[in-house]
């Protein structure tokens, strides 16, 4: 290899190591769609289970998880988990409040998650229902009072935010067996 070779791949080397990552390969996104989703696909579903979550003394949301056959085994969808307000809470609360509970399971999460939520969810009124419907694909789709608002395609987003919820380190254990029909 001549001098003059080298020194250009040595140059172009370090241009590179110079260049944001994000320009030199593309940013990554976390796939999102906003392609509609019918609420309908859940309307066969049977209840599995369902639990009233609080904070102290305060009723925050009655949660209720579906599936197809009314039996939940972990990681296995498609699922529905809908969430019926008791509380107003703003979406940026509800995001805190989701980055929180990874945290503390050491759910291994990408920022771009929160990004995405960001631009999804709205502030929540008393009596609003937020709804995951996971299809068999694993792409997580939400509802907002029965309108779809937007669908993250990564899998690996379904099971970290099904476990806030249904994974055995839930901070909320009693509510999690009342959720997948185990009676404490």
């Amino acid at each position: 290899m001549s001098n003059l070779a080298k020194r250009v791949r040595l140059f172009i080397a370090l241009i590179l190591l110079w260049v944001p990552t994000h320009i030199a390969y593309g940013e990554q996104t976390i796939p999102t769609s906003d392609a509609p989703v019918e609420l309908s696909a859940i309307e066969n579903f049977e209840q599995v289970g369902t639990a009233q979550m609080k904070w102290l003394w305060l009723k925050i949301y009655q949660a209720t998880l579906l599936t197809p056959s009314g039996t939940y085994q972990a990681n296995q969808w498609p699922i529905a988990l809908e969430l019926l307000y008791q509380q107003n809470i703003t979406a940026q609360q509800l995001i805190k409040s989701t980055e929180k509970d990874w945290k503390r399971q050491n759910i291994d999460y990408s920022a771009k998650w929160i990004t995405a939520l960001e631009k999804m969810w709205p502030d929540i009124s008393t009596q609003d229902q937020l709804t995951l419907y996971v299809d068999a694909d694993s792409t997580s789709h939400f509802f907002y009072n029965g309108q779809f608002i937007g669908s993250i395609l990564d899998p690996l987003f379904s099971v970290a935010f099904t476990a806030i919820w249904l994974s055995n380190n839930t901070i909320k254990p009693a509510q999690r067996n009342q959720l997948i029909g185990i009676n404490p």
